[in-house]
Order: structure tokens, then C-alpha cells, then sequence
């Protein structure tokens, strides 16, 4: 354990505990503070204030922003350091706090998880105050004033969380998580339910037909946030030769959206949004299913909680008909889960059969 000067300095300043802590750096114990980059200094910098008054380690009264969204590109150091913010709100704290991680999935969320017991593991004095178990990271050290304190680590598709008195809410990789928003709403009204909540979102750009991007802008426009966005690769420890390689191996549009933080629009990475503009004529509506010179496919997705259902039916140009092979959409249908519902797979099977009557399909 650090001895009490040591304890109270870090306490008192977080930038002289990241400074210290032994971090992995590519395979090798490095201290954090001979490796982060200005950015990263920058974006701690900003969420210290709020990050003090979390932990009640502050009684100021002045203003402070409790609220941050963060905006980097892949290999930005986003997972390692929310583990710094986390595991400094847990050891520090003068109370036993109550924080709630939420990622993307499963193996997204086991990604903090790991990065906060790399840091255990590398900072003994650490893990003789931090416990981590499979969900949770745990302050367990006795006579501590913040022991007890826990941070739970959970997916976005948890059925609810209207009923956390949360202390600390961290939304990682926001872009990627499924369904309407109903969570991040569940958060964002709970995160008000304490005047010293820290919220911390942090994610790399996403798609602008999205809910993330009306939170991304509302909390952009907000002076109550902080926001911090970095415009393409800036980690020193990201090489051309690396970024290169990306370049080639990743369609042009995840390439820009993943490691050039650039929002995109459209049909996700494969498709620009002017290729789908070309591909619709406002003259036309649902076919039929009578129209001469068409064979019939029809496709189907099927998802229950995370993912929508759907079934599409295309019509096909026959062999020997003018424009053979030319595909046409004949009719959509797209049913959307919501949060703690399934979706009822029996009015999917109902609209297989009626499409299959209507349409009768080559293929399904």
C-alpha cells in the first residue's frame, strides 16, 4: 500500500496519479505519464473538476461541468482511459460510490473490465484497494471511506436501469449500441437524480440517421458539457504504415468513420449516399406480384431483442425480357424490438405466408 502522503496527493491531484501509474504499453509496464499524448492530458484535464466532485474529494461550490462527451477514433486509448477515470473515482473516493459502466455487448463491456485489472496488476497498492470480479470492480479495502464502493459493468441491452441512484455513468462506444435509445434515456434521467453524477460518454463517430447523432449534437451545443473531438488519427503511437494498411484493408467510408472520426450518412460503409439516392424512383411503389416478365425472391432476417426483423421481396427481370437481370424492390417490411419486448415472430411468419401468396417466390 502507498504510504498516506502518497494516498493524499494523488487524492488531491489526479494528474499526479495518472503521472505515476504503471500502465501496458504494447507489452511493456510503462508509466502513463512518459507516454500520453497532449490530447489525452487535455481531455483528463477537463473531467478532473467533475471527476473530484464525484468522489466528494471537493466542497466547491463553483460551477462545474458533470457531464462529457469524448470523440476519438479507433486506437485512441479510449478503453484504457476510461479504466484511469474508473479506477481513480473508486480508490479515492470519500464515500462508497455507486458507478454503472455501459458498452456496446458483452465482450465490449469485459474490455474496461480487463483494462481496470491490467492496472491492478501492475499497480499493487492498487489492487490491495480494488477488487475485480466478473461484473463489478469492487473498493474492498477495510477502513477505507469509499469501501464498498462498486462499479458495475453491464451491455446496452439491459431490459432497464430506471432504478440506479448512480454516483458515475460511463456510455462506451455509444455509436454501437443497439436498439431505440431507450437506455441511454433510462441514463441520461438517472444521471440527474444526483447533482454530483459524473456522465461520461466516449465513442468514435457514427451514422447521422441515428439517435447517437442527436445526442452527439445536443451534447455539442450544450455549454452544461464538456466535448472534446479529435479530427483523425492523433495518438502518437499510430503509425503511417499502420493507418496505411487500414486504408487498404477497409472499405473507404468504415475507413473514414472508424479512424478518421467522420460521421457517415446512408447505408452504413458500403454504400455512399449518393449510390442510394440513384437507386430510387419516386414514381414507383410496392409491386404487385402480377407484373409480366418478373421471377420473385424474397429475403428474411430474423432477429428477436438486439436486432429488427425483415423481409424483403425482389423482383427480377427475366432471361430474355428487356434489361434481364435488373432488380427491382417489390415490397418491405421492417418490425423493430424495444426495450424489454420482443418482437412477435408470429406476425413475421403471417407476412412470410401472405408475400408467399402474393409474390410467389423462386427463393426465400
Amino acid at each position: 500500500m502507498i504510504d498516506k502522503k502518497t494516498f493524499d496527493e494523488y487524492s488531491n491531484d489526479p494528474a499526479a496519479f495518472r503521472a505515476a501509474l504503471i500502465v501496458d504499453c504494447d507489452g511493456t509496464p510503462t508509466k502513463f505519464g512518459n507516454i500520453m499524448d497532449d490530447w489525452q492530458k487535455a481531455d483528463f484535464a477537463s473531467l478532473d473538476p467533475a471527476l473530484r466532485r464525484c468522489a466528494g474529494l471537493t466542497k466547491d461550490k463553483e460551477p462545474c461541468r458533470m457531464r462529457a462527451y469524448l470523440e476519438r477514433g479507433r486506437g485512441h486509448s479510449k478503453t484504457c482511459d476510461l479504466a484511469v477515470t474508473c479506477c481513480f473515482a473508486l480508490a479515492f473516493a470519500t464515500r462508497p460510490l455507486k458507478g454503472y459502466c455501459f458498452a456496446a455487448d458483452r465482450d465490449q463491456a469485459r474490455l474496461l473490465r480487463d483494462a481496470m485489472a491490467t492496472l491492478c496488476r501492475l499497480n499493487p497498492w492498487l489492487g490491495e484497494i480494488l477488487s475485480v470480479e466478473a461484473h463489478r470492480v469492487v473498493n474492498k479495502a477495510k477502513g477505507h471511506p469509499g469501501e464498498g464502493g462498486t462499479l458495475t459493468i453491464e451491455c446496452s441491452d439491459v431490459s432497464s436501469s430506471y432504478g440506479i441512484l448512480p454516483d458515475i455513468i460511463i456510455c462506451d462506444e455509444l455509436v454501437h449500441w443497439e436498439g431505440d435509445g431507450g437506455l441511454w434515456h433510462s441514463l441520461i434521467s438517472s444521471a440527474a437524480k444526483r447533482s454530483t453524477c459524473l456522465l461520461v460518454i466516449i465513442s468514435n463517430a457514427g451514422f447521422v440517421d441515428s439517435w447517437q447523432w442527436a445526442v452527439r449534437e445536443a451534447a455539442r451545443q450544450d455549454e452544461a458539457w464538456i466535448f472534446s473531438r479529435l479530427d483523425g488519427p492523433q495518438a502518437s503511437w499510430m503509425t503511417s504504415d499502420r493507418l496505411a494498411e487500414q486504408r487498404r484493408m477497409l472499405p473507404q467510408i468504415a475507413y473514414n468513420r472508424l479512424w478518421e472520426n467522420q460521421w457517415s450518412s446512408g447505408g452504413g460503409d458500403a454504400l455512399l449516399p449518393e449510390d442510394i439516392d440513384a437507386a430510387f424512383k419516386e414514381t414507383l411503389g410496392p409491386m404487385t406480384g402480377n407484373e409480366k416478365g418478373y421471377k420473385f425472391v424474397a429475403g428474411v432476417d430474423l432477429g428477436l431483442t438486439r436486432d429488427c426483423s425483415a423481409v424483403v421481396i425482389l423482383g427480377v427481370k427475366e432471361h430474355g425480357q428487356a434489361q434481364a437481370g435488373r432488380i427491382r424492390l417489390a415490397n418491405t417490411k421492417l418490425w423493430r424490438p424495444t426495450l424489454g419486448k420482443q418482437i412477435n415472430i408470429s406476425e413475421v411468419e403471417q407476412h412470410i405466408l401472405k408475400m408467399d401468396e402474393r409474390y410467389n417466390p423462386e427463393e426465400v
